[in-house]
């Protein structure tokens, strides 16, 4: 009697449970369910694309608007009885001229880390500080004056300034610190941000609820160094393409695993 291959059959004696797994078929019910959750998380995801779109218009009309104040005459400084009631959002970074006598005892420091300049171009950088002194105005008012900025070793060498003054600068709302923001010292008048109330509190005064940053004078590097409005706007992050880019790619990727996922379930599986 032959002897029967011992190898005979061995596929169809395979035990159940073992192999490759196939995908299962999806309910009606759980398709339900993963179509609403991607459509939702699509939702999202698209108005998020959206949304950044739409601020970076909003930002390019602001730079814009930016560029042609620095073209044309600045706009006087607003009036005191203005100041309570004025929007210092729609405010923030207006060209505008003022005119008054320095407080030279009035002067507090704000600490700050500029870029470091290209090389080639006519700037400063690095580690220093804003010098604020406080200017009297004709009607009697007080407003914070950011002169400008100098290298930290350059601070306590130069003198507070004296007398009367007529001002081209940027009006500025006060800065909001982070949680890695170091704390204010009032007692030494040293600050980490633009803080126009506090820093009025620390020199004793009434003042203006925002800052005007002077000016430079073109092709002028005298410490301190004034703003520059070109190197302002140049300095104002406009990333909102790559972000929206960023959105609707993670929409476009989750589409397109909702429909392979739904296209393998949907087969049935090989018993």
């Amino acid at each position: 009697m032959a002897k029967r291959p011992r190898n005979q059959n061995k596929a169809a004696a395979k035990p159940a449970g073992t192999g490759a797994a196939l995908p299962r078929a999806l309910s009606a019910g759980s398709l339900l369910v993963l179509t609403l959750l991607t459509a939702t998380a699509l939702v999202v995801l698209c108005g998020l694309g959206f949304w950044q779109v739409k601020r970076m218009g909003e930002k390019q009309a602001f730079l814009t608007r930016l560029a042609e104040q620095a073209r044309t005459t600045p706009a006087p400084l607003p009036e005191p009885a203005r100041w309570a009631g004025l929007d210092l959002d729609a405010a923030d970074l207006t060209r505008i001229s003022l005119a008054g006598t320095w407080l030279p005892q009035s002067t507090a420091t704000v600490r700050v880390a500029l870029p470091e300049p290209k090389p080639g171009t006519r700037s400063v950088g690095g580690f220093g500080r804003y010098l604020v002194t406080a200017m009297r105005l004709d009607n009697g008012a007080v407003v914070l004056v950011n002169r400008g900025f100098a290298p930290e070793p350059s601070v306590a060498a130069l003198p507070a300034p004296t007398g009367r003054a007529d001002l081209v600068g940027i009006l500025r709302k006060s800065e909001k610190p982070n949680s890695f923001t170091p704390v204010a010292n009032p007692a030494t008048r040293d600050f980490h941000v633009r803080d126009p109330k506090g820093i009025a509190a620390a020199l004793n005064l009434s003042a203006a609820p925002f800052l005007v940053e002077a000016e430079r004078q073109p092709g002028a590097l005298a410490l301190p160094v004034g703003t520059d409005i070109a190197e302002l706007i140049a300095r104002i992050p406009n990333n909102h393409l790559p972000y929206a880019l960023t959105w609707f790619g993670l929409a476009a990727t989750l589409a397109g695993v909702f429909i392979v996922f739904v296209r393998a379930g949907r087969r049935p599986r090989d018993e």
